[in-house]
């Protein structure tokens, strides 16, 4: 997906959002819902760490700051632009939404 220069920003930002879309109903469907997933990823990681369940709003910031770091290796590693996307958005709609 790259950026095409007769393309404008806007029309770039809507294929972005449309992929970004596309991945996080794949993986919806591969894994369930963020919130149970990222809410059993934090009590897993609570546990291992001998402290209390890590919030799942907190655990797609880490899988986020995970990404940040990854990201540095490659620049222009689309994909990985694509995840950070996607953690942003389930972060968001854990803390503003109440889908399950």
């Amino acid at each position: 997906m790259q950026f095409r220069h007769n393309q404008t920003s806007s029309e770039w930002f809507l294929q972005v959002y449309k992929k970004v879309e596309e991945v996080l109903d794949d993986r919806q469907h591969e894994y369930g819902s963020a919130r149970r997933n990222f809410t059993a990823i934090g009590r897993m990681w609570g546990a291992l760490l001998d402290i209390e369940d890590i919030d799942p709003a907190i655990v797609a910031l880490m899988f986020d700051a995970a990404k940040s770091v990854r990201i540095t290796a490659n620049l222009e590693h689309e994909d990985s632009w694509i995840d950070k996307e996607g953690y942003t958005h389930h972060g968001k709609e854990i803390v503003f939404t109440n889908e399950p």
